[in-house]
Order: structure tokens, then sequence, then C-alpha cells
């Protein structure tokens, strides 16, 4: 009996050691750098969640429509209009439609995916998919695909990604996308110069114009990557020119910030330069989603024509003409220019009718399909899913204090009974 009182003791005072109602949860120290970074991103959040600009995304989505309507309305106008339910359509290229985009979607969130688990050490496929969501439904609403890193920040932070991970990842992802898409460019590029004859000469002119505008950014990015003391020196002259034009306001706080955007790129060649593996597995990944985007706008040729496979080459080549053609349009998504490039560059292989519809697949594959997802996520984490996480959080603390608790009361037996047999032995 006096044994049993001992050990309900026992119990009672490591219960009272352990407060289930108020859990501290361990918050990582940030550095006074890493706060300015987060801060940035969160400024950048908070100026797009705002009621101003939510009704500014709207009516740019609206505008999006209007165009594509006007662009389809021309179309029927000036050309043969045939109804959808006239033309012969292979219903089994659709589907291999949705599963190009998927497969490209799947290897654009194992990128971000890949990058989580290298951070915090296990596996979040699924916060992956949501980050890479988000990014690409932000990037679909504002200007020149600026808005989605930022948000990409405070969405891993929100999820408990330590800081220093949660600014590198979305970064290090941007840089391999980029390398891939220099690439394919590059020799995209080769090809339509050599046969130029043979693809819409407007959209091979705004092509060049929009490959040297971001083979601009991207070279000094890079430059500046490795170059240090230059890049600074470069970085100050660059923004004092803008100053002097009034093209910004603040030099010293621009500054700042593309400096420390300069340095982030520089660690991350740094550490990935030490990884070659990660490197390869980055590169193929983002080179595979790169080239399945591309190939949407032959399988979609073979919806209304069948299969031929000499056409793929000139398609994917052509897809690329028309992704750069509007890359430089500073509305989302390339808004108008997308289309008009599209038609112009496709006009001669969808003859009869389908020109229309093949324009509304591809936008519907490259564009809008991302604003649906987007907009799901970001509801549904509104609705359900913010408040899902939380108490996930709070049951994973609970289950480790209870751990905790568990480990404690078995070495307070272990040790008594120890103690137990210790006291035996002596008498006997």
């Amino acid at each position: 009996m006096k044994k049993k009182l001992e050990e309900g003791q026992i119990e009672e005072k490591e219960l009272e050691g352990s407060d289930f109602s108020q859990m501290e949860i361990e918050i990582p120290v940030m550095s006074d750098e890493e706060k300015e970074k987060l801060d940035a991103s969160q400024q950048a959040v908070a100026k797009r969640s705002g009621k101003r600009k939510k009704i500014t995304n709207a009516l740019m989505f609206v505008f999006n429509v209007c165009v594509v309507v006007g662009i389809l309305l021309y179309q029927m106008l000036n050309s043969e209009f045939v109804p959808i339910s006239d033309l012969d359509i292979n219903i089994g290229y659709i589907f291999v439609c949705i599963a190009v985009f998927a497969v490209a979607l799947f290897f654009d969130t194992y990128a971000v995916a890949y990058l989580i688990r290298k951070s915090c050490k296990r596996p979040r496929f699924a916060l992956g998919f949501k980050t890479n969501l988000c990014g690409r439904y932000y990037d679909a609403i504002t200007p020149l695909a600026t808005g989605g890193q930022p948000f990409q920040v405070t969405y891993l932070m929100s999820r408990d990604v330590p800081s220093t991970s949660a600014l590198s990842i979305p970064i290090a992802k941007l840089f391999f996308q980029q390398l891939t898409w220099f690439i394919v460019c590059s020799i995209s590029l080769i090809i339509s110069f050599v046969n130029y004859n043979s693809f819409s000469s407007f959209v091979n002119i705004s092509s060049y114009i929009g490959f040297v505008l971001s083979f601009a950014v991207l070279f000094l990015t890079l430059f500046l990557s490795v170059s240090k003391n230059v890049g600074k020196k470069l970085v100050a002259k660059t923004l004092k020119l803008l100053q002097k034009m009034r093209i910004i306001k603040n030099y010293e706080k621009q500054y700042q910030r593309v400096s420390q955007y300069v340095e982030d790129y520089q660690n991350l060649m740094r550490e990935y330069v030490k990884n070659p593996k990660d490197s390869i597995v980055l590169f193929l990944t983002m080179a595979i989603k790169t080239i399945l985007t591309y190939s949407l706008p032959f399988f979609i040729y073979c919806v209304f024509n069948g299969f031929d496979g000499s056409l793929y080459g000139n398609f994917l080549v052509m897809g690329v003409l028309v992704d750069l053609a509007s890359s430089f349009i500073p509305l989302p998504g390339g808004t108008g220019m997308n289309e008009v490039s599209f038609s112009m560059m496709f006009q001669p292989y969808f003859a009869h009718g389908p020109l229309i519809w093949a324009l509304l697949l591809w936008r519907f594959f490259t564009y809008y399909i991302y604003l649906l997802l987007g907009f799901g996520m970001v509801t549904y984490d509104a609705v359900y899913g913010n408040r899902k996480y939380r108490w996930l959080k709070v049951q994973r603390a609970l289950q480790s204090e209870s751990k905790e608790f568990k480990e404690q009361q078995i070495s307070s037996f272990r040790r008594e009974r120890a103690y137990r047999r210790k006291r035996q032995l002596k008498k006997n």
C-alpha cells in the first residue's frame, strides 16, 4: 500500500511538471540579416494581400479574359469558325495532354519537395506541392511573374520550415529553372535562326527581344554571384543611374535589398558546387519539366489532327518562341501577346477551324489551370488547411511531451527496482 502511494506521488509530481494546457513551441532564433529578408518578403505579401491589390488582381483577371474573348471574336470574324461539335477530335490525346501536364507539375513539385527534404531532413511532398502551387498562382496574377517567391517564403515559414531554408528554397529552384530555360531557349533560337522561313517572322523577332532581355537579367545575376566586389560596384552605379532617372526613390534601401539578393545567390552557388549530386538532380528535374511544358502544343495538335511524329521538333521550338515572345509583356501571364503569338505561329497547322479551340486548350494547360489550382489551394488553407495544421502541430507537441513523460516514468521505475534489489541483496 505504501509503495502504491509513493508511485502515485511520483506520478502527480511528473504531471505537475508537465503543463499540457500551456505548451511552449520552440521558435528558431533568426539573425538580423534573416529578419530583414523575411520582413521584405512579408511586406511584399502584405501589399499583395491588401484590399486594393485584391481588386487590382481581380480586374487584371477580367482584363485577361476580355483579351482572350476579343482574340477569339477576331478569329471568328476573320477566319472560318467551326463549332467544336463539327470537329473530328481524338479524345485519347486530351488525356495525353492531361498526363503531360500532370507529369510536368510533378517534376516542378519534386524540385521544391527535394529542397525541403534536404533542409528539414524529412520528406514533405505535400508541402512541396502546396508551395509550388502557391508560387505558380501568384506568378500568374502578378506582372512579369514577380509575386511567387515572397509568398513561397511566407508559406514555408508558416509551415515551420527554418527561416534560412525558407528564404533559400525559392531562390535555388529559380536558379535551376532559369538555367534549364536558358539552355532550351538557346537551342531553339539557333534552330529558328537556321530555319528562319519556317516560323512566323513577327514571333521570331519578338522572341529574340524577349530572350535578350531575359538573358540580360540572368547574366547579370550570375555575374554578380561570381564576382562579389565588381558586383557591388555595378549594383551601386546602376541604382544611382536609376535614381537620377527617377525610376527608384530610396537608393540606400534598394542597394541593400539588391546586394542581399546577390549575396544569397553567391552562397547558394557555393553550396551547390560542393554538392554536385543535388545540382544534377535539380537540373534534370527542371529540364524534364521545361521540355514537357513546351511539348504541349504538339499534343494539342494531335487532338485535332492525329499523331505526326515528324512535327514534334518544330512544335517544341515554336512553343519556346511563343513563350519568349510574350516574356517581356508587363501583364500577368503575358496576356494578349501569348494569344497573338500562338495564333500567328500555329495558324498553318490548324487550318479549317480548330485554331480557336487549340488556343483555348493550350492557354488552359499553361495558365488558367494554375489559377484554378492555386485559388483552390489558397481557399482550402483559408477555410480548413491552416486550422488543421495548427492542430497537428499541437498534437505532435503533445505526443512528444507524452513520450518524454513516459520515458521519465520508466526510468524512475527502473531506478526504484534496482534500489529494491540492492536492498534485498544486502538483507540476504
